[in-house]
């Protein structure tokens, strides 16, 4: 009866924190095309997020994000390709805009506004980080 109950254990535990895991980050779908980014949400919680880009466009785009303890991109999105990029956000605003020279003044830009506290500022990317100012 007690290795049943402790199997029990274990497996509820296990359950539990694969349901944490899935739960805990939040996905924001990105799409990018000449020259306009659409975002299924402007207003998240805070927390880990994972953007998911797609490129719909004819050219190469790229998406970079900046804001409270945030400052990454990604690399090149070949047209019909996709990216992610993985950040926790704070609460704050949030620039998000095309670095490929001349996009972001042509209008690929958009802005988050995340309301919200979280615990740790982990931030990852499959790209690169960019020194420099909002709006490239």
């Amino acid at each position: 009866m007690a290795a049943v109950l402790g199997l029990a254990v274990v497996g509820a535990a296990t359950a539990g924190i694969v349901a944490h895991s899935t739960a805990s980050t939040k996905t924001i779908k990105v799409g990018e095309r000449e020259y306009h980014i659409t975002l299924s949400t402007t207003k998240p919680a805070a927390g880990k997020t994972t953007f998911a880009i797609e490129n719909n466009g004819t050219v190469a785009h790229a998406l970079e994000i900046k804001g409270p303890g945030v400052s990454k991109r990604t690399p090149l999105i070949q047209p019909g390709k996709s990216a992610t990029l993985t950040v926790t956000l704070k609460s704050g605003s949030y620039s998000l805009w095309c670095p490929v020279p001349g996009h972001a003044a042509l209008g690929m830009k958009a802005a988050l506004k995340v309301k919200g506290t979280t615990v740790g500022s982990t931030t990852t990317t499959s790209g690169t980080s960019t020194g420099g100012s909002a709006w490239g």
